[in-house]
């Protein structure tokens, strides 16, 4: 029957002769190496692009808040994650623990969505790298790669291509040919350097926080719907007269702000009126106007304006939440949970867990090496658990240094943690920190380079999986080195296309399509660990997930209400992925699935 052939599960007794076969990978990494991966793979991209970010435009000092929330949502999925790894140690991750308790076409969405998650993550993190890389060679007074050749052509005037992302990328994947001892060792490497750097950050910066900004800063200072639109103005604006966009930006906003000050000067809240006087008087003296100037920026407000936008804006953060047309509603739970630390209110929290989501997508790629772990009954577990927490608190430190040191409002959504040191050291003329640009900035691109390195090595670990089960071509994505023992041509292969990609495709939204496609697996894998102890309640569990009858229904809530919280867009793209992978399955997998002799035919 249909129904029965794309609904056919492995046995975890099928899953085990697995990790005995032919193609087994090498078992040569033990907890401290399993550790490393994932903190390699989830420090990165995340704490130096993501929470400054997250921090300026959606939560401000509680992005605090949002690290904890979505801490507490990879922790629930984590303890799941890690009794599936100590059952079925082999490649896969929530692939595979999909296909022994929901069936293989759910199985063959979680993996699609995977190779999703995984491969824009990389191309993000090499465009980000590439960035990077320009910053460290400004503080090293060497030429820059030309921006012609380090952005790609389609958003950017003037851009070529990104040719730094697109070579770090072959470089990673000539170390992943080679063997996963040697990749390791490299990562191992690049996580000390990384770690060292986030250490100093917190070590160093703590000196010099201000804890005023995390409770001092009037709510009005955040990022309002009029602000947003008046940067798109200002773009459209720039564009159609030929004008010089920053310099016009200044105008706009010295005016913007000028008439906010006016407005709050005789506030009832003298912070508030305080706050705006000094910016104020910051635009006034910094930004002196002529006439064609204040005309243009004249214009520009005057664009900005539209009042339906507005609205819709103001609970733009609700996300999905926010088609429901509960908009007044929504508009007065925010307005009744913001202050000072918390501007945005309760929905800038949430979102900004949703987003900084990001930062932590590294955890679950230890669960693909399970087949590589020397004993991953012990090891996988120790690695997945031990790797979260101490990025968990790192972020937390981070956050609140880089949101102490900085005004939330004034910081460097492109560079957070750099910029900040590199205004206290304008601001304190101190050589530590002058010195602190080029530390930062290195640290940045090991960290970078580390997590390009795991989030590679578990792509091609799931095309592996899937390739055995015969839903992807054996001769491509199943073949295994005969003496590096890696799975050489789906990792060269995933590198080209990844290479082009974080050369030639805008990267704007992908941080969200990661960011769904993660939660989703985890959802998927929350849900499958309750149903094999249903179904399976005999099995050997070296590793149980504890309370699973609370933990997994939560991690699933919390994973749900996290995707909720993402824009409606980001539900379309999804969706468009999963139907192409639908014609795909279709088109091959369930016709060459290695499960068809187990299953009744049609």
């Amino acid at each position: 029957m249909f129904w029965n052939r794309i609904f056919a599960t492995k046995t975890l007794e099928m899953l085990d002769e697995e990790a005995k076969g032919e193609n087994r990978l090498r078992r040569v990494l033990g907890p401290v190496g399993l550790t490393s991966l994932g903190v390699g793979a989830i420090i990165g991209a995340g704490i130096f692009v993501m929470t400054g970010e997250v921090a300026a435009n959606d939560a401000g000092p509680s992005v605090l808040l949002s690290y904890v929330v979505a801490a507490i949502a990879c922790v629930l999925a984590a303890f799941c994650y890690s009794e599936f790894a100590a059952m079925a140690p082999v490649a896969g991750s929530a692939y595979t623990y999909a296909y022994s308790t929901l069936g293989e076409i759910i199985a063959w969405i979680i993996g699609w969505d995977l190779i999703l998650e995984y491969s824009m993550a990389g191309a993000v993190v090499a465009a980000v790298w590439a960035k990077y890389l320009n910053k460290l060679l400004e503080v090293l007074h060497i030429p820059q790669v030309p921006a012609a050749w380090c952005n790609e052509p389609f958003t950017t005037p003037g851009g070529i291509m990104n040719l730094p992302g697109a070579l770090i990328l072959i470089a990673c994947t000539t170390i992943l040919v080679i063997g996963i001892r040697e990749s390791a060792a490299s990562n191992t490497a690049l996580v000390l350097v990384k770690l060292g750097v986030v250490v100093f950050v917190i070590v160093v910066g703590v000196a010099y926080v201000d804890p005023a900004n995390w409770y001092d800063i009037p709510t009005e200072a955040r990022r309002t719907p009029e602000q947003i639109l008046l940067d798109k103005a200002v773009t459209d604006y720039s564009k159609k007269h030929a004008v010089d966009g920053s310099t016009l930006t200044k105008h706009a906003n010295a005016l913007l702000f000028t008439r906010l000050a006016e407005k709050h000067q005789d506030a009832a809240d003298a912070k508030s009126a305080k706050f705006w006087k000094a910016l104020h008087h910051k635009y006034i003296n910094d930004v002196p106007a002529a006439k064609e100037d204040v005309a243009a920026a004249e214009a520009v407000l005057h664009e900005a304006k539209n009042k339906e936008l507005i609205d819709e804006m103001n609970v733009e953060k609700w996300g999905m939440i926010a088609e429901l047309g509960l908009n007044a509603t929504l508009k007065k739970v925010d307005e009744r949970t913001s202050n000072n630390f918390m501007p945005y209110g309760i929905s800038g929290v949430m979102l900004g867990a949703a987003l900084v989501f990001f930062a932590f997508i590294g955890f679950d790629s230890i669960s693909t090496h399970s087949e590589e772990a020397i004993k991953p009954q012990r090891d996988v577990p120790i690695g997945i658990l031990a790797s979260l927490v101490i990025c968990t608190l790192l972020y937390l430190g981070v956050s609140a240094v880089i949101t102490g040191m900085v005004p939330y409002p004034e910081i460097d959504t492109h560079a957070a943690i750099a910029s900040a040191f590199t205004d206290q050291a304008k601001a304190t003329d101190s050589w530590v920190l002058r010195a602190s640009g080029g530390l930062i900035a290195a640290g940045a691109l090991a960290g970078l380079t580390s997590v390009l390195l795991i989030t590679f090595l578990s792509q091609a670990r799931i095309f592996l999986a899937m390739a055995r089960d015969g839903l992807m071509p054996h001769a491509i994505f199943g073949a295994v080195h005969d003496k590096f023992r890696t799975p050489h041509i789906s990792t060269m292969l995933t590198g080209s296309a990844m290479a082009l990609v974080a050369a030639f495709t805008p990267i704007a939204d992908l941080e969200k399509m990661v960011n769904i496609g993660t939660l989703f697996a985890f959802t998927v894998v929350c849900a499958a660990v309750l149903i094999l102890r249903i179904k399976r309640p005999d099995a050997n569990r070296p590793f149980k997930c504890p309370a699973v009858h609370i933990v997994a229904p939560l991690g699933i809530a919390v994973n749900v209400l996290l995707m909720l919280f993402l824009p409606v867009m980001t539900w379309v793209r999804l969706f468009a992925w999963l139907a192409l992978g639908m014609c795909i399955y279709f088109g091959f997998g369930y016709h060459y699935s290695v499960m068809r002799e187990a299953r009744p035919q049609d």
